[in-house]
């Protein structure tokens, strides 16, 4: 008895009474920005059922039941589909700051001198922040079951749509966990983890909606014009889209003859994704146990250090370092070429780079080569695939360098050098200033991908001019990067702005990946919205949005002229409008960032002393 007694004991303060998980939660529960994440969060999902059930609530006398559960069915599908979209990202944010906070503030070395087990400093760390994720998560429960008034979605579907999101939340953070163990620093955290959560959830999402992704044994859609995906195990919206009945599986005897556990996967793929989730979460949370304490060591003499050494000293030579040659505004400078390379020496951005320009190349000579499904005589497969592969790469961009400009001055606060920037002759114009040039020059790498990859298509239309169709207008490979930099320009000043209010990192994190994947959500449907008018208007107000605006300048026609009704005349004026508009739209960005700027400017000073005090 006295085994079964100790091994209680030792389970009880692994988890359940946990000093870290119970600290975090004691302590974070009381706080009243929590509060108002519950609230923003609740009113996010609020908003979208009203958006989408407004047909449940304004319903005539002569609606019937059936039209009163396809309506609410489509409901559920809309607010798990936000639900599921929130937890992608808020779980990471949560997570991410568990590990990164104490080594921002030097408190880790001061935590692994408790007698806390790796195992509890893990999982303390990892379940104290997901406890937060999934009491949003049951927060929302109740606006779920309004859903199940008229009908149409069953309980069976909303707890399996929970169990999408609260595995999707265990497994961003298992992963955000790992990497803060594996790397130091929270820039890198965050780019890795969201680069790296954009490219993975967009594309395969990009793969499946090919015939190459579907599945041939699934039933075709009855709203949809494709199956359900063989990857769907692995994609938390493609699995909700099994749930919800978008893409039904397949029956267990038509996929039977895959084998064992391929079959249960396909037939079952809700299921599948979260045990799939749950042992991947596992496997991370073993390998932080292992790397636990292996940043406490950095700096120690290693094997290769050593080796290196030998070789450094037998050589006769001496370890050097090639000099930097320092850009006039050394903010500027320090941003783009040391602390913005936090996340840039990393492997994921050369990844990023590299991946993405040889995809792009490679789109072009498979279409150019009419490689199957491609041909250089039907160029509207290819601009599916340049729109998918675009917003992707915008995606990341986006989020790499609003989290990147979120980082900027909080890291500063944190490590205490914020006090040592202010005692120089450098004005607050002259850091602000340099922060965002540094910040814009750290991401044009990144735009240079998307940007190679118009080119080429570009090119390959002027050498087969007059013989094959071309695939993107010449002016979309000059406005395109001009877009992307004006983009990049205002959602690094939005991270900057929540960088000066907030003393810590996590906190700017998330305010400015909300404000950002905010405004970009409501654009994009206002510009869904804009392309059900005239052409010229849908010109004139797509450019303004910016991934409908990608859309606009490679695929004008489907863009501009929804209907497919509109006139060669009118299409040509509508592409004229929409190149114009297109600059006043980088104008109206690049205007609207000079106005922060100055009011980060006029008001830097006083919020920085007024935190410090």
């Amino acid at each position: 008895m006295s085994v079964f007694h100790d091994v209680a004991i030792w389970l009880w303060r692994l988890l359940p009474g946990n000093p870290i998980l119970v600290r975090v939660v004691a302590v974070g529960s009381k706080r009243v920005r929590h509060v108002w994440a519950r609230l923003v969060y609740l009113a996010a999902l609020f908003v979208v059922l009203v958006a989408m059930g407004s047909g449940l609530f304004q319903r005539g006398a002569g609606t019937s039941l059936a039209e009163l559960a396809k309506n609410s069915s489509w409901t559920f599908m809309g607010v798990s589909l936000v639900q599921l979209f929130l937890m992608s990202f808020i779980a990471p944010i949560f997570c991410a700051g568990a590990i990164t906070q104490e080594k921002d503030t030097n408190t880790l070395h001061i935590l692994l001198t408790t007698p806390l087990t790796n195992a509890q400093i893990v999982l303390g760390s990892l379940f104290s922040r997901l406890f937060f994720v999934w009491a949003l998560l049951l927060a929302g429960l109740p606006i779920f079951c309004i859903t199940m008034i008229y009908g149409g979605v069953t309980t069976t579907e909303i707890f399996q749509s929970f169990g999408l999101a609260a595995c999707t939340g265990l497994v961003t953070g298992s992963l955000a966990i790992m990497i803060s163990f594996l790397k130091i620093g929270t820039r890198r955290t965050i780019f890795a983890f969201f680069a790296g959560i954009a490219i993975y959830l967009l594309g395969i999402w990009a793969l499946a909606t090919t015939s190459y992704g579907q599945l041939p044994e699934a039933p075709l859609s009855t709203s949809w014009a494709m199956r359900m995906s063989w990857l769907a195990p692995l994609h938390p919206f493609l699995a909700l889209l099994v749930v919800t009945g978008q893409t039904p599986a397949p029956a267990p005897a038509h996929v039977h003859h895959y084998g064992w556990p391929a079959w249960w996967l396909l037939a079952y793929p809700h299921y599948g994704y979260m045990l799939l989730t749950t042992l991947a979460s596992l496997v991370m949370v073993i390998i932080s146990l292992v790397f636990v304490r292996a940043g406490a060591r950095e700096g120690e003499s290693t094997l290769v250090s050593r080796a290196r050494d030998f070789f450094v000293q037998a050589s006769g030579g001496e370890r050097r370092r090639r000099l930097r040659r320092v850009w006039h505004n050394p903010i500027a400078w320090r941003e783009a070429a040391t602390r913005a390379s936090a996340g840039g020496r990393s492997l994921l951005r050369w990844v990023f780079i590299l991946g993405g320009t040889l995809a792009g190349i490679l789109l072009a000579i498979a279409h150019y080569g009419s490689w199957a499904p491609l041909s250089v005589t039907n160029p509207q497969t290819a601009r599916d695939w340049l729109v998918a592969l675009v917003w992707i790469e915008l995606a990341v961009i986006l989020l790499v360098v609003t989290n990147t400009a979120a980082t900027t001055l909080t890291r500063e606060k944190e490590s205490q050098t914020i006090e040592l920037l202010l005692v120089t002759p450098l004005t607050s114009q002259y850091i602000i200033a340099g922060m965002l040039r540094g910040l814009v020059s750290f991401a044009l790498p990144l735009i240079a991908v998307p940007t190679i990859t118009l080119g080429a298509f570009a090119l390959g239309g002027l050498v087969t001019i007059g013989r094959y169709p071309q695939v993107i207008t010449p002016e979309a490979f000059l406005l395109t990067p001009l877009l992307m930099v004006a983009y990049t320009a205002l959602a690094a000043m939005i991270g900057l702005q929540f960088s000066l209010m907030s003393k810590k990192t996590v906190p700017a994190v998330m305010l400015s990946t909300a404000m950002v994947l905010g405004a970009t959500g409501l654009l994009w449907a206002c510009g869904a919205a804009m392309r059900s008018a005239s052409p010229i208007v849908a010109a004139v107000a797509l450019p303004f949005t910016p991934f409908p605006a990608m859309l606009a300048l490679i695929d004008h026609v489907r863009a501009l002229d929804e209907s497919g009704q509109a006139t060669p005349g009118t299409l040509l004026s509508a592409r004229v409008a929409r190149s114009f508009f297109s600059l006043v739209s980088a104008a109206a960005y690049l205007a609207a960032t000079y106005s922060l700027y100055k009011n980060m400017v006029r008001g830097f000073d006083m919020t920085v002393r007024r935190q410090s005090a």
